[in-house]
């Protein structure tokens, strides 16, 4: 699948890494001590800030020689710390080393590799925040298992541009460009080094001020690229006379001047300390179609061409993202993903024409697997969404599902920036919704043509109280729910198996104030549990558990 719309873009966004090394098994985890970690803020400055500010999110590698041991876990700065997603803890030797490594900005599809963080840096560097999410900052150290913070030296993995322009001509300069150059490389969070990847492309810079424009790049050398300004209806192009090379965290300069009579540039070779830039004016041009006009000839160190037309903008191509919707709804029945892609918009993801019932459940994951994010309903989000309208979710295991509150083809988006799930009518732009802040109404689900065949569950003594009720959840060839109910006053419970192909159970202790069955008004439940073939039809909780409970079949 692809997304139908175009989207102009001069080159992809952030690349994802896909194949990711899988984590080791936690060697004598309760054991292990809390890991706390902060940034060394001395030594660098952020492309729009000097420092961590409140929110940024980094993401955390522990290496041990078996593997990652900690895996792209997420961590928050907050109030001058960093703060996991989670409580995690180092492993139990206390003898063992391991690589630490961090890179900002987080992102949730990074998992390690040892090989390298694939990264990109974004095309339209003038539009709001392209600039800023393409500055990579790396740390690395090393670590024994300690109750000491470990503190981690981020550096600038990227080079940065600086574009000087005077300019004498009457009209204004619309857009800076640099063209032929990498825009996305590999890069070693462990050496800080990289190796350029993919085609060469453009990047629109980022305006600073009146006279200074600026961008971001991967680390290359030998480079030859052009320099392209958009001046009225005519575009202006600057030969790098000779191969400069741009080195990680140092900082390029190129001055030009146009005049009526001469129009000149000058490559400073010279690379100097990297420094932060504030204030950014953004500069989103779009189209510029000049008519052919008058350039001039090359100064010092590059040559002047005359004004052409601009090149070409390419059109957007999604790309899966890696993450996939799965619920239970026809087409996945939890089991099968339907793969969610990107958009033009870093962060935000689209699943499209998505057929669902009215109450069916879906959450978000790596694609494939429990193992990964596992995007679901914010805690203090309403139970049921409505068409082009928008709830907070978490990435988290234990995250309820989704809920829709109708039938329909709906696009599901996830913006993981703000960390909300949009359910949008098919074709619908998501950034039209609003947020659902009202519970829907209960669903009435009507019961399953059932079988004269029935199941019978005893439950222990935690499951009875609180007025809880019961329900058997039938799956297999398709999903049905059904009430269990104890007429005769046993303690017994019986629910009679559905019409059609079911081959296995989950009893669930519900909430007796909810009168639909469905996962969100589930407390407690068995495992899976093949239905008996031999004739047990009774089944009995022998453990004082809430969750994941021990039985044992008989026939009653």
């Amino acid at each position: 699948m692809k997304i139908t719309k175009l989207f102009a873009v001069a080159m992809g966004a952030m690349a994802v890494m896909t194949a990711c090394q899988e984590p080791v098994e936690n060697i004598n985890p309760d054991q292990g001590l809390p890991i706390s970690v902060n940034a060394q803020m001395y030594d660098f400055t952020k492309a729009t800030d000097t420092a961590f500010e409140d929110g940024d999110q980094i993401g955390l590698h522990i290496v041990i020689p078996q593997g990652a041991y900690l895996n792209n876990e997420k961590y928050t700065y907050t109030e001058g710390a960093l703060v996991g997603a989670k409580d995690n803890v180092w492993y139990g030797d206390e003898n063992l080393e391991a690589n630490v490594l961090a890179y900002y900005p987080y992102n949730a599809l990074a998992g390690y590799k040892a090989e390298g963080y694939t990264f990109t840096v974004e095309a339209d560097q003038s539009a709001e925040g392209g600039y800023a999410a393409s500055d990579l900052l790396v740390a690395s150290t090393t670590s024994k298992p300690t109750k000491e913070t470990v503190v981690l030296p981020f550096k600038h993995a990227l080079s940065k541009i600086v574009i000087n322009i005077t300019s004498e001509l009457d009209e204004e300069i619309k857009d800076v460009m640099f063209a032929d150059v990498y825009g996305s490389a590999v890069v070693s969070l462990a050496e800080g080094t990289s190796t350029v990847n993919g085609e060469k492309g453009t990047i629109k810079a980022a305006k600073v001020d009146a006279d200074t424009w600026t961008l971001i790049t991967v680390p290359q050398s030998e480079a030859t690229p052009r320099i392209l300004v958009v001046v009225g209806d005519k575009q202006y192009n600057f030969d790098i006379a000779a191969a400069a090379t741009f080195a990680a965290g140092k900082m390029a300069t190129a001055d030009i001047t146009l005049t009526k009579e001469l129009v000149g540039a000058e490559f400073s070779t010279e690379i100097t300390d990297w420094t932060a830039d504030s204030d950014l004016q953004f500069n989103p041009s779009k189209e510029n179609t000049p008519d052919e006009g008058e350039g001039g000839e090359g100064g010092e160190g590059g040559e002047g061409n005359e004004g052409t037309e601009p090149e070409p903008e390419k059109p957007f191509e999604a790309e899966e993202s890696g993450l996939g919707v799965v619920g239970s709804f026809a087409a996945s029945g939890w089991a099968t993903d339907v793969m969610l892609y990107t958009t033009p918009t870093e962060g935000v993801f689209v699943a499209e024409g998505v057929e669902l019932a009215a109450y069916d459940s879906f959450k978000i994951r790596t694609a494939g697997s429990w193992d990964g994010v596992n995007f679901g309903r914010n805690a203090n989000a309403v139970n049921y969404i409505k068409a082009n309208h928008y709830i907070a979710v978490e990435d988290n295991a234990n995250s309820a599902d989704i809920t829709v509150e109708a039938a329909g083809v709906y696009d599901i988006y996830l913006n993981q920036t703000d960390m909300v799930v949009c359910i949008m009518e098919a074709g619908a732009d998501y950034t039209t919704a609003v947020e659902q802040t009202v519970n829907g109404e209960e669903p009435v689900v009507e019961e399953p043509e059932v079988t004269e065949n029935v199941l019978y569950l005893a439950p222990n003594s935690n499951w009875k109280t609180d007025g809880a009720r019961f329900a058997a959840y039938f799956f297999g060839d398709g999903e049905a729910w059904v009430s269990m109910t104890d007429e005769d006053g046993d303690g017994i419970y019986v629910a009679n198996i559905p019409v059609g192909g079911y081959t296995s159970v989950i009893f669930c202790r519900m909430n007796p104030s909810a009168a639909a069955n469905n996962w969100t008004n589930k407390w407690n439940q068995t495992g899976d549990l093949a239905i008996p073939t031999n004739g047990d039809n009774l089944y009995t909780l022998t453990g004082g558990e809430w969750d994941s409970v021990t039985g044992a079949w008989s026939v009653k």
